[in-house]
């Protein structure tokens, strides 16, 4: 329909143009003389159809790109650890990177050229679920249009559209290229031209820099350096450091860049990196002793399709391809099949402090799990509800720095927490999220409520999710305060079994401070398959990983129910799963005596590495 109307709109306009008089559109002043009165005629309606139309041409492809997009379904990575590489709409020459953080942050790295604004900009609408997104950090690897133009183009025609608080790059003047670079003597002209409008946005990249825009990491390993007049051998190389995954970026990096940067830090092996993205769209950069050197697992191409086939036969990149190939890459993403996203994260194989009786010291605990080569602690405070209990005393955060200070000296964080009772529990829960916030603990599972006022088993799914919405909106503020994100979960009891309940009372919710934790073992013995996390409106943002025989809530280690675990791991792959191994497998060790837990923990331990080296 709006394409119709669109036609009918030019059409028209079109008709009108041609059957005004000549004279009202071409006066004698405008005419050239030394063309023809229909040339002058047809120049100015040339002009006149230019300037009538270029508005309308822009909002087409503006409307066109919110649909291609959209099309896409490009996940929104707001507060994951995830890396989009865009691909180029003209398949075209292009470098564009969009890096979301779990913590909220977003970094872009380059851009593209100007004719890529409009999918970058809905991209990143897209990746960000920002009407108006904001950029924390925005890089430009070097002074040339592919990389630098939609920079250039948002500071001065698209401000409006989005926000972003720092750009970093390290552009020399732009006489530095005359006669060696006409494209960087544009760029760096505009760059500059309009930096009054980000001046104190502003920030000069320097070998060796090292900081952090929020959760990421970033290592400058190489930037301009005068003593090669070629801008592609003035790209910054640097390293970005993400949960626990690290990735290189190579801008167009050419063989002396590279080489210096490898013979500056060969043996030091800050170069071993798990992703890698090819210098140069993967032809003409960097040489092989580089790619050697950063031995990823995964290579990201940004390559379109002409280059990728090597169809000028001019390029190296069926050579560099070669190389990735011998070197056993893993995986490669190319932007000659579109733009791609890879969650950033190392998941942490976690187990819960339950695995230990009431009242066993927290402290041993830390010490005791530590050392049998756990990487994170879930700290279940349901267990610490008996009299008595240092979580019931006054001073119940002195206790909990404490703890967190003996996990600090043991190398092993409290990563996630357990409240006791429901949403409704009232002081327990306050206390909970206070107490996770000191042990540093970033998710802390609430039951949700599912027994009404009477005492009856909530069974509507109207009812529960107003029920525990309601509870959890009171909730949200000491969260957000504390820094703690709250978790439901699936339970045993009418409406709280459906996961797609729990996912769909994340959405009601809808905060920042407010996901959910799909539990494998009270899906197992309420009926449902693993497969059901694809029908989940939300991905979760936690597991609980436990087997059962399927008739009862066992708390097994994975292996000992009847739990399908090759559909689990290839649910998780499908939806994008992000978060840690947390195992809630505590009632073999909590049942056994103390002298046998360390040979029960170690086998959890054993079957969640398995599990964990399966994930995405």
């Amino acid at each position: 329909m709006l394409k119709r109307l669109l036609c009918f709109i030019i059409a028209g306009t079109l008709l009108f143009a041609f059957f005004v008089p000549a004279a009202a559109i071409v006066s004698p002043q405008d005419e050239n003389p030394s063309v023809s009165f229909f040339e002058n005629l047809r120049n100015k309606i040339s002009a006149f159809c230019e300037k009538l139309f270029s508005p309308l041409i822009k909002l087409w492809r503006r409307v066109m790109t919110y649909f291609e997009v959209k099309g896409e379904n490009v996940q929104c990575t707001k507060n994951r650890n995830a890396v989009h590489m865009l691909k180029s709409v003209t398949d075209t020459i292009c470098d564009s990177f969009i890096i979301t953080t779990d913590d909220g942050k977003v970094i872009v790295i380059d851009g593209g050229h100007k004719t890529e604004t409009d999918y970058f900009i809905e991209y990143l609408k897209a990746a960000t679920g920002e009407k108006k997104p904001h950029i924390d950090a925005w890089f430009l690897s070097h002074a040339h249009d592919d990389h630098c133009e939609v920079f250039l183009e948002v500071v001065e025609n698209r401000s409006d559209e989005l926000t972003f608080d720092r750009v970093y790059a390290n552009f020399p003047e732009a006489s530095f290229y005359n006669g060696y670079d006409e494209w960087a003597v544009t760029v760096i002209t505009d760059y500059n031209r309009l930096m009054p409008a980000f001046k104190e946005k502003a920030a000069q990249l320097k070998e060796g820099d090292v900081f952090n825009i929020g959760a990421a990491k970033f290592t400058v390993f190489y930037t301009f350096n005068p003593e090669w007049k070629n801008c592609n051998e003035g790209s910054t190389i640097m390293r970005m450091d993400l949960g626990g995954v690290s990735v290189i970026f190579t801008g167009d990096a050419g063989v002396n860049a590279g080489n210096y940067v490898v013979e500056k830090y060969a043996g030091s092996g800050v170069l071993d990196c798990n992703i890698c993205k090819m210098a140069h769209h993967g032809q003409d950069g960097v040489d092989r002793n580089f790619y050697e050197a950063v031995s990823p697992d995964v290579c990201l191409w940004p390559t379109p399709s002409w280059v990728w086939d090597n169809r000028n036969g001019n390029l190296k990149t069926l050579e560099v391809r070669g190389w990735i190939e011998e070197l056993g890459v893993k995986t490669s993403y190319v932007a000659k099949d579109g733009s791609s996203m890879r969650y950033l994260f190392n998941p942490r194989i976690v187990t819960t402090t339950d695995v230990f009786e009431e009242g066993y010291s927290a402290e041993t605990a830390v010490d005791r799990l530590a050392r049998l080569g756990f990487e994170g602690i879930d700290m279940g405070f349901d267990y610490w509800v008996f009299d008595g209990s240092p979580f019931l005393k006054d001073d119940y955060l002195e206790w909990a720095r404490s703890l967190k200070a003996k996990a600090d000296k043991a190398g092993i964080p409290y990563t996630h927490a357990h409240a006791p009772g429901e949403a409704n529990s009232g002081d327990v829960i306050y206390r909970s999220i206070e107490a996770a916030s000191v042990l540093g603990a970033k998710y802390l599972v609430v039951h949700p409520i599912w027994k009404d006022e009477n005492g009856k088993i909530i069974e509507s799914r109207s009812k529960f999710i107003s029920v525990n919405a309601e509870a959890i909106k009171k909730l949200l503020p000491k969260a957000e305060k504390c820094g703690v994100i709250l978790l439901s979960e699936n339970i045993l009891w009418g409406a709280s079994k459906d996961p797609r309940i729990i996912a769909e009372l994340v959405k009601e919710v809808n905060s920042d401070y407010f996901g959910w934790c799909f539990d494998t073992g009270h899906a197992h013995c309420s009926g449902y398959k693993m497969s059901v996390l694809e029908k989940c409106a939300v991905v979760p943002l936690s597991l609980h990983i436990q087997d059962n025989d399927g008739t009862r809530d066992g708390h097994l280690i994975p292996g000992d129910g009847t739990v399908n675990w090759d559909e689990f791991i290839a649910v998780l792959k499908k939806i994008g799963y992000c978060g840690d191994c947390v195992m809630e497998a505590h009632h073999q060790s909590l049942t056994a005596s103390d002298a046998q837990r360390d040979e029960i923990l170690t086998r959890l331990l054993e079957e969640a590495e398995k599990l964990r080296d399966r994930m995405p």
